[in-house]
């Protein structure tokens, strides 16, 4: 069963923030580490900071030739079954993940490969490129061992926003970076038939698909390789003449791979990923334009493909239930608790992957003040972006306000919301309100504020919701950028 159906949760894997996972089976999805370190949120950098700080200290280990002490660290890994993510045949972890055998096997791979000591290998995520015997599943569970405490504590949270039982417990261990070492405590930890789960973030999930030795080799060894030949016409080159007495020297990928598995066959090499290794201590700038050009191409799964593996229904139903859901909530304060907790499911849909991490009642301020409900903002593109790219509107978090009133919102509201912006938590929010009369009126209160530096604030009703909503069930993939787009520039521009 799903963790949405075991709670009784009411609501599908579109509008959890986490990977609605099934208890019986694991998903051949992974905890990316690449795709943690290209998060500039205040959540991801954390977590990258805290496997960074592992890594580094088993780096540290091995370049003093200090191999026992490097050992010792991988010998507190163990295969994660609390995520249910990974290859799977029987429905549970078979061994194909790490374990304390093989983590440290693992170990005892990255020193004999030398790929520390030269240089090669700088972060946790490189292993999977250069290292014997280990792929994405093993990646995937060294991370989850890594940053077990952050899981911990956002699996807290979740349980709090969605009123998830929870019980103390000891934790397995977990790197804590403040000791450099591992540790485990007393948490509240989530349990089902006395089996310990952890909710792992939408966002930080992957294929693990495109940072991998098969794109590096193929993409960018083999094409330096055929370009080094094509230079200096290698007998591997061929020559074409044409007709019209123009000639053309040529070289098909596929001959320079060819090429290479005759070398590594032929015992010049070990393997594939030794070719790789030795070739990059002579050309390290390759792999690093590898480094850099999977940024653009590693992104966080949609919501489309998690609904594909965790067997959702119809996004065009969700939606439609959603509509039918927001015009059916009672307006008035006494159902302020049903339209607020509505209000979460629905921005979940309406800004994944670019929001993450929700948080509601969030305390700030010392506790002095609360917010609604508090979203990181993880984009590197789209309208959340350009607020920060164009309009230098500060927002690694997005501060949200919702108002189940019969009358329009005014000065007070927003003076309430523009009272939460900082200047290191951020200057934007939402205020969701249920019907907007004089929408001029409002735009123009929101471009007061914004032209005082109070920051900016852009108030959305059921109208627009609706209208984002009914946008995604149309695949009109850039109506909900335009709107807010819209929104904004009436604010900014015409106020």
């Amino acid at each position: 069963m799903k963790i949405s159906e075991i709670f009784k949760l009411g609501v599908n894997q579109i509008q959890l923030d986490f990977v609605d996972i099934d208890t019986d089976k694991d998903y051949p999805l992974y905890i990316d580490p690449y795709l943690i370190s290209t998060r500039n949120d205040p959540w991801s950098v954390e977590v990258d900071r805290t496997i960074k700080n592992f890594f580094s200290k088993v780096a540290e280990f091995i370049r003093n030739s200090e191999h026992d002490k490097a050992v010792e660290l991988f010998q507190f890994m163990s295969e994660p079954k609390e995520t249910c993510l990974g290859i799977s045949k029987t429905g549970s972890k078979n061994g194909r993940g790490v374990g304390e055998g093989n983590a440290t096997g693992i170990i005892e791979e990255i020193i004999r490969s030398k790929a520390v000591e030269t240089g090669i290998v700088r972060n946790i995520e490189d292993i999977i490129v250069f290292v014997d015997d280990v792929d994405k599943d093993k990646l995937s569970d060294m991370t989850t061992n890594i940053i077990r405490k952050h899981l911990i504590d956002y699996t807290k949270e979740q349980c709090g926003i969605w009123g998830i039982p929870i019980k103390q417990a000891e934790t397995l261990p977990y790197w804590n970076p403040l000791n450099e070492d591992w540790d485990n405590s007393l948490e509240e930890l989530l349990f089902y038939k006395e089996r310990e789960l952890l909710l792992v973030p939408k966002s930080i999930v992957s294929y693990i698909s495109e940072y991998n030795s098969q794109k590096y080799s193929w993409h960018f060894v083999v094409t330096n390789e055929r370009d080094e030949h094509l230079k200096r016409r290698s007998s591997l080159v061929r020559f074409k003449k044409y007709k019209n007495g123009g000639e053309k020297y040529y070289l098909p990928k596929k001959d320079v791979d060819q090429y290479i598995s005759k070398q590594i066959s032929n015992g010049e090499f070990e393997n594939r990923k030794d070719y790789l290794r030795q070739y990059t201590q002579k050309k390290p700038e390759l792999f690093e334009r590898f480094r850099k050009s999977r940024s653009t191409v590693v992104k966080a799964l949609t919501d489309e493909e998690f609904m594909e593996y965790t067997g959702s229904i119809d996004l065009n139903e969700i939606i439609d239930a959603l509509i039918i859901n927001l015009r059916s909530i009672p307006i008035g304060t006494k159902f302020a608790s049903e339209y607020h907790k509505f209000i979460k499911s629905v921005l979940e849909i309406l800004f994944y992957p670019h929001l993450s991490n929700p948080t509601m009642e969030e305390k700030i301020h010392q506790g002095r003040k609360r917010v609604d409900i508090v979203m990181n903002n993880i984009t590197s593109g789209g309208f959340f972006y350009r607020l920060h790219d164009i309009n230098k509107i500060f927002c690694p978090y997005v501060f949200i306000e919702c108002k189940n009133y019969s009358k329009d919102v005014a000065n007070p509201e927003l003076d309430q919301l523009s009272g939460r912006f900082s200047f290191n938590k951020g200057k934007f929010g939402l205020l969701m309100c249920r019907n907007i009369d004089d929408r001029e009126l409002l735009y123009q209160r929101c471009s007061d504020t914004y032209r005082d530096d109070r920051g900016l604030i852009i108030p959305l009703d059921d109208i627009d919701i609706i209208s984002m909503l009914e946008s995604l069930k149309n695949n009109e993939d850039d109506a909900i950028d335009n709107l807010m787009e819209s929104i904004k520039k009436k604010i900014i521009i015409n106020g």
